[in-house]
């Protein structure tokens, strides 16, 4: 059957604004940051209210470091020095605030940094795929369909934390990672650059820590030696040394043994109790499971002050690890569904959940792919690290943001199953006939 002319016009277009594009990288790159700058500044000019859009506990803390010249008072009253973040974040936003206010023009500039580092990290998928070895055209897929795509809704425009950030970080020490693992002759320079790295990168989310452990379990698994035991206690010692400063505020401030941040006793009672529900968004509705956040409650914010952050912290751990030994089957069932959230997008909104299970779906079946197009150490990389990092949120409540540092990895092997799909479908295609085997810049 012959296609009709429109049709051949239309297909011969597409093919020569893709071959444009995979030819002018930086040209695609800077594309799909301003498409996805549009798409979220649209968002935010639609919603509106800026000045009642604030992020929580990193508003709190950010305003006391303007203030007081503290790193403290995250929750309803103050409550004096906190560790309930770590300390980039709040930094920025008091950069932000000291320079444009607390008004609506501070609020406004931080919603657009919001939009920009989502934005950077979108066009970055362009550079990334290239480095990592995946097929031409896959950073371009991956870049387009989330820049098009805010999957991750208000906290892709003004409610999102540092996870941009970390992601981008955890893109560089993966990157980092596979050139340490590729090289003939391993260097233990390497394995304390890499130490650093994990370390600095931990100012910005300690969540990563879980990718940290991962990786190296996963590094002496599949090459047992002498010589990789070398690299992961230089890793981890380079990574304590870069952590202690900050570990070592907070044993002063807090009274206690405290590594880069508390909160996660309290994440785990309000996230595991009689009244708890999956996701956050969930728990807001319900007046007192909402009431049980020191950020929500002034009774629960004079607890942490008069028991202190660390003790609080440890306090309400025990109440549930407590409760879990009491409700197995009800624990059971919220950490099912905060699975199913976290890998499908909350239930409640329809948009999210297709399209998030869509490109989980697709990106999980790129991953039979990555061992025979993209290679073997990094289908070991993707593998750690989608393993190891989402297990603690299946324990605490499901917000859509805590999936950002490793949905970058989704998209990119979501992208090399279309790309595989595609070359068998359709061979004559430019994205299809494009392919690369080795990491560009990384290449030995």
């Amino acid at each position: 059957m012959e296609i009709p002319v429109k049709a051949k016009f239309r297909l011969t277009t597409l093919r020569r604004t893709v071959q444009f594009f995979l030819e002018h990288k930086f040209v695609a790159a800077l594309s799909v940051f301003c498409l996805s700058f549009a798409v979220r500044l649209a968002m935010l000019v639609y919603l509106g209210n800026i000045e009642r859009r604030g992020t929580g506990e990193v508003d709190s803390v950010a305003l006391a470091l303007l203030s007081k010249h503290q790193f403290a008072d995250p929750y309803f009253v103050a409550t004096g020095p906190t560790a309930h973040t770590t300390p980039f974040y709040p930094m920025v936003v008091a950069g932000v605030y000291a320079l444009f206010g607390h008004g609506s023009m501070g609020h406004l500039v931080r919603s657009l940094l919001v939009i920009g580092a989502y934005s950077l990290l979108y066009s970055s998928f362009i550079w990334l795929a290239r480095n990592f070895g995946f097929s031409e055209g896959v950073g371009l897929i991956a870049g387009v369909s989330a820049a098009l795509l805010p999957v991750k809704r208000s906290a892709e425009v003004f409610w999102g934390w540092e996870e941009p950030y970390a992601a981008m970080g955890l893109a560089v020490l993966l990157l980092l990672t596979l050139r340490h693992w590729r090289a003939p002759c391993r260097k233990a320079r390497m394995a304390l650059l890499l130490g650093v790295g994990w370390g600095a990168v931990f100012y910005i989310s300690f969540s990563l820590a879980a990718v940290l452990a991962g990786v190296i379990l996963m590094d002496f698994v599949m090459r047992p030696s002498w010589a990789t035991v070398r690299d992961q206690a230089l890793i981890v010692l380079a990574a304590v040394a870069v952590m202690s400063p900050w570990v070592i505020r907070n044993s002063v401030e807090l009274h206690g043994l405290v590594l880069m941040r508390t909160a996660f006793g309290q994440n785990l009672w309000c996230s595991n109790n009689d009244r708890a529900r999956p996701s956050v968004e969930l728990i807001n509705t319900d007046p007192i499971a909402r009431g049980m956040y020191p950020y929500n409650s002034s009774q629960e914010a004079l607890k942490v002050r008069q028991m202190g952050e660390a003790a609080y912290d440890r306090y309400d751990l025990q109440r549930a690890l407590q409760w879990t030994r009491q409700n197995p089957r009800k624990f059971a069932h919220l950490s099912l569904l905060r699975f199913l959230y976290f890998w499908g997008g909350p239930f409640g909104h329809r948009f999210e959940h297709i399209v998030t299970t869509l490109y989980t779906l697709t990106g999980l079946l790129g991953l039979f792919f990555m061992k025979r197009y993209v290679g073997i150490l990094q289908w070991q990389l993707w593998i750690a690290t989608l393993v190891s990092f989402p297990t603690i949120y299946y324990f605490v409540q499901y917000v859509n943001r805590y999936r950002t540092p490793i949905d970058w990895m989704i998209w990119m092997s979501a992208g090399q199953a279309l790309i595989v799909i595609t070359r068998r479908v359709w061979p004559e295609s430019v994205i299809a006939e494009r392919t690369t085997s080795e990491p560009m810049i990384l290449a030995a």
